[in-house]
């Protein structure tokens, strides 16, 4: 009976979305040029003009027509909020004559966080709440600069004690040129734990910890050349190296986590990818689409611990329906030419993308697939509010939308010849099905409260703090 509701539900989200695809005829109407005289920016006190003009799809003395304006006006507003600088944008045109006045007014979110750190470790929140075990938390601090220099740059440093003590630093630049096309990040990350998940057993993490000394060691360095030729258009080139060591405890109770019972583990890695990204939101999608499609070679050099190629790609979709209801399909899927991947680096469904219903498991295997389907209802439109005791500044404006939510989730993993007997989600075909409350407020926050089913007919609420779509 639940597989009978499932496919209903499945198939309902489905014809909904591409119902939709047919828009009604709206008729002709007459067209008057306009030519772009002036853009005006204003209320950008820390960022420079030409990251905004860099986001804009016209530029000054460029022509448009007067079907297209309150397009162009939905499509600049959208790509400069999905730089994630500002808390408002407005975008409007003054028309005189035959030309146009661009007006383009922003308002600037806070870009300096220290941040004292009090974090699970956990996979996600649910498991978290579940196990109870706050011997799993991180404390620390986090500095994050976002908009370093004024120039979109962003800059972070992680240090954090506790269940895993961590030292990381990134800087991400999109301004290595005048026209803001080409990009470079670096990452540095060490860490180190006296606890890790071992192995995977009954479709749950196993773990193993140290009383004295350290269960396992990691450093990682990786920087990434990008590409940006158009507004939505990105192609990345990434090289990395990762060093890991195990203690010798681990290596005896799952030969696999390197491979070959070895402590120690190390490859470079090189990663081409092709992104387009024609959504509204980068946090909150309800319109556009996004492909993904990335290729990576695992292991350089003969005297490295891997050898493999792996591909994977990435397809979503999203779309008004009706007034207030939105439809969204994800799709993810990842190939590699190793079935026997290594313990440390074999996370398939379950980890940072995971089947609603399924929270509490985890699954391993080099090649899977997971897909996420949702009809949302707006129940309370983004409103603007000033939050009362806050002084005037960054914080004082907010904003706040409601969603309802219908979703069902699919997923697949092959199952490798490394697999334990009793992991029995690897190799099935698995789905949940459930509904949720979304709060999508200020600052990039969503809270989600789902209750959901999966296929074995086990249910529950989960909390969840972040985006319900696929991650990037």
């Amino acid at each position: 009976m639940f597989r009978f509701h499932f496919i209903v539900l499945f198939a309902t989200l489905n014809l909904l979305l591409f119902a939709s695809l047919n828009p009604l005829y709206s008729g002709e109407v007459s067209d008057s040029t306009y030519i772009v005289s002036k853009i005006t920016i204003t209320g950008n006190r820390i960022t420079k003009d030409r990251v905004i003009l860099r986001e804009l799809t016209f530029s000054v003395n460029d022509t448009l027509f007067s079907s297209q304006i309150h397009d162009v006006l939905a499509q600049n507003k959208e790509n400069i909020e999905n730089t994630l600088l500002f808390n408002f944008v407005y975008v409007s045109f003054d028309t005189t004559k035959n030309n146009l006045l661009a007006n383009i007014n922003v308002e600037e979110r806070w870009y300096i966080w220290p941040i004292p750190i009090f974090e699970y470790a956990d996979r996600n929140l649910s498991v978290f709440l579940k196990e109870g075990n706050f011997t799993r938390v991180n404390l620390g601090g986090y500095l994050r600069v976002d908009n370093f220099r004024g120039m979109r740059d962003q800059v972070k440093l992680r240090l954090v004690v506790g269940y895993r003590n961590q030292i990381a630093l990134q800087y991400k630049t999109h301004s290595l040129d005048r026209e803001n096309k080409h990009g470079i990040t670096s990452w540095t990350y060490f860490a180190t734990n006296n606890e890790i998940p071992f192995i995977t057993s009954g479709n749950e993490p196993q773990y193993f910890k140290l009383d004295r000394g350290t269960a396992r060691k990691v450093f990682l360095s990786e920087i990434t050349y990008q590409y940006r030729p158009k507004h939505y258009w990105y192609h990345r080139l990434t090289a990395s190296h990762i060093r890991a060591s195990i203690a010798d405890t681990i290596a005896l109770l799952n030969p696999t986590y390197f491979g070959n019972g070895s402590t120690n583990f190390s490859y470079s890695q090189v990663k081409f990818e092709v992104v387009l990204d024609k959504r509204n939101s980068r946090i909150f999608p309800l319109s556009g689409y996004y492909f993904d499609v990335e290729m990576a070679r695992q292991g350089l050099f003969r005297s490295e611990d891997i050898s493999l190629w792996y591909t994977q790609f990435s397809a979503r979709y999203y779309q008004p329906i009706l007034p207030r209801f939105y439809g969204g399909i994800d799709f993810m899927a990842k190939i590699s030419t190793d079935s026997n991947l290594p313990y440390f680096l074999n996370e398939a469904v379950g980890f940072s993308n995971y089947i609603r219903g399924f929270e509490y498991y985890v699954t391993n295997g080099s090649t899977f697939m997971i897909n996420k389907n949702s009809l949302k209802f707006e129940i309370l439109p983004t409103r603007v509010v000033n939050l009362p005791m806050v002084p005037q500044g960054k914080f004082k404006k907010a904003h706040l939308a409601i969603y309802w939510s219908l979703f069902g989730d699919t997923g697949w993993v092959k199952r490798d010849s490394n697999s334990q007997p009793n992991n029995t989600l690897e190799g099935d075909f698995l789905y949940g099905l459930g509904t949720g409350l979304y709060f999508v407020a200020y600052y990039d926050a969503i809270l989600r409260v789902e209750y959901s089913v999966n296929k074995f007919g086990e249910s529950g609420f989960f909390l969840h703090f972040g985006t319900p779509f696929l991650t990037d």
